[in-house]
């Protein structure tokens, strides 16, 4: 049975903002062993889910939204009774690669095998995995990842090997992290292996 924290409170107004929160009477690191507690919450009765944090305070707090004290009917310094549950994260959609890459169809599938059998073929010691919902290559930590999205597949290397090869994206759009390769564009697959061969090269340095 998951543990209820209750308690009452008072409503505390963040100076720097239109925001309020109310301070957790209890050590969440001790109890939870975590820092940051996702929580289901309720707030005189009205549920709310968020994150039980310390933000530079002597103790852990969880903000109380607008909508959430216009609902209740309480402001800074009223007094609010609280209920705390540990909220549990969503299990991902996919569990393998294999069974993401099936969620896919046609082209973007064929896609998607051919760069998989790229990014393995790197190196004999890389593993894959599902990771923030996307297909993950692991070598000394997370390599590479790749990521179907509506109109292209995201490519997502890391930064450094963004800066790297940024020069030759002129036909494509690129972030910090990510490439996006469009469906309607052929996959620039060499240049892809020549990435992960250099992700391979920053890994194996660790």
């Amino acid at each position: 049975m998951k543990k209820v924290l209750e308690f009452d409170a008072v409503l505390i107004k963040n100076q720097d903002m239109d925001a309020a929160y109310v301070e957790v009477p209890y050590d969440i690191k001790v109890m939870f062993g975590k820092s940051r507690l996702p929580v289901h919450a309720t707030f005189d009765g009205e549920p709310y889910d968020g994150q039980v944090v310390k933000m530079g305070t002597p103790c852990h707090i969880i903000g109380v939204r607008k909508d959430i004290r216009a609902k209740i009917g309480k402001q800074p310094g009223d007094k609010v009774h609280v209920t705390l549950e540990e909220r549990e994260k969503p299990k991902p959609a996919f569990s393998t690669v294999d069974e993401y890459i099936a969620s896919y169809s046609g082209d973007v599938r064929q896609r998607m095998e051919m760069l998989r059998q790229i990014i393995l073929e790197c190196s004999p010691d890389i593993t894959e995995k599902i990771s923030w919902g996307m297909a993950t290559f692991v070598l000394n930590g997370n390599l590479v990842h790749f990521s179907g999205e509506k109109r292209h597949l995201g490519f997502h290397p890391s930064p450094s090997a963004i800066e790297a090869f940024k020069d030759r994206f002129a036909d494509y759009k690129y972030s910090k992290g990510t490439l996006q390769l469009p469906y309607d564009k052929p996959m620039p697959y060499e240049l892809l292996r020549q990435m992960v061969m250099f992700r391979v090269q920053e890994q194996t340095k660790k």
